[in-house]
């Protein structure tokens, strides 16, 4: 009898501790909030970022909210109610609110804020995320050339605001880097909602011997896909590869850059407890900027392009092919 008592007593015990390791692993689930500055269904920059919110929901159970179309007059105002409602974590996607999350950040000093597509931070609770779009305009501007029977290409942006600078920067530079003589035509339409017109700069541009136009321009992109596909030449996404499915003529591939994936590690590190509010670019080598072809196309793609492709995304890796460097004459800095 006392050796029953004595196997029972040691193995209550052990279900003890896995109990108590077990209450000691599981994390309090976080909440987070977001606001966008268009639709979440935009087919590209916004709608990364509620793929990230709904992830967090899933993966680590966080209670998230968001607030669509935000208006610069609001940026301020909805920050300082998330973190009045008891965010952990409250997120200004794009770099348009900077000057708001400074602001706010410093009047709630034990909430965790992130800006997406700048580097700013205070090194305390404000951090930022920002993408190598750099690298993304790179990538599609050597598939571009590869790509082009007329020596002639086009890229379609929407807001005149830095990422989308520097995205058609570097579809430049990409493009040059495979074919030194290759026309490039750019222009900013100055909306990422007004897809009429996102569609005429590209027709303006078809009509110029354009027949591989990238669009980068948030909703409105979806006007040069309509475009591209009404003429018949090959059309690239940029951010996200959603739209894949709408156009399977010509919409033939994108450099996406997996926001929604950097945003749920910075969620989990602050829900782990781990997060240091920090400037953070991602790259190929995070594995968060890529390039993707439309399955329905990829039969269009010459094997030799895709080699291409695949060495120069090797070569991004290891930054033996550094965009920003080629485009601004400075080197990387992660």
């Amino acid at each position: 009898m006392k050796k029953l008592f004595i196997a029972l007593t040691i193995i209550l015990v052990g279900l003890f501790a896995v109990a108590c390791n077990e209450a000691k692993e599981e994390k309090t689930p976080i909440k987070v909030a977001a606001a966008l500055t268009g639709s979440k269904t935009d087919g590209g920059w916004n709608q990364s970022a509620y793929e990230g919110l709904l992830k967090m929901e899933k993966d680590l159970k966080a209670e998230v909210s968001y607030n669509e179309n935000t208006q610069a007059a609001d940026y301020e105002r909805i920050l300082r109610d998330y973190a009045k409602a008891g965010n952990d974590l409250v997120i200004g996607h794009g770099a348009q609110f900077s000057d708001a999350a400074k602001k706010v950040a410093e009047e709630f000093p034990d909430i965790f804020f992130i800006v997406t597509s700048t580097n700013v931070t205070n090194n305390k609770n404000l951090g930022s995320l920002n993408n190598n779009y750099w690298e993304a305009g790179f990538l599609k501007g050597a598939f571009a050339a590869l790509m082009s029977k007329t020596g002639t290409v086009g890229a379609v942006g929407g807001a005149n605001i830095s990422p989308i600078q520097n995205d058609i920067k570097g579809f430049e530079i990409g493009a040059k880097y495979v074919n030194a003589n290759i026309k490039v035509l750019s222009a900013f339409t100055g909306s990422g909602d007004d897809s009429n017109k996102a569609k005429e700069t590209a027709l303006s541009f078809i009509a110029q011997g354009a027949d591989v136009i990238e669009a980068n321009a948030n909703q409105a992109g979806k006007g040069v896909y309509a475009a591209t596909q009404e003429k018949g030449v090959y059309s690239l996404a940029s951010i996200s590869d959603v739209e894949y499915k709408n156009y399977t003529d010509t919409l033939i591939a994108a450099a996406t850059a997996d926001m929604a994936t950097a945003l749920f590690n910075a969620a989990k590190q602050v829900q782990d407890g781990t997060y240091v509010a920090q400037y953070k670019l991602n790259s190929v080598a995070d594995e968060i900027i890529d390039f993707t072809y439309n399955p329905a196309l990829k039969s269009k793609v010459p094997a030799d392009v895709t080699k291409k492709m695949d060495d120069i995304k090797a070569k991004m890796k290891t930054f033996e092919i550094d965009a920003q460097k080629l485009v601004t004459g400075n080197a990387t800095t992660k």
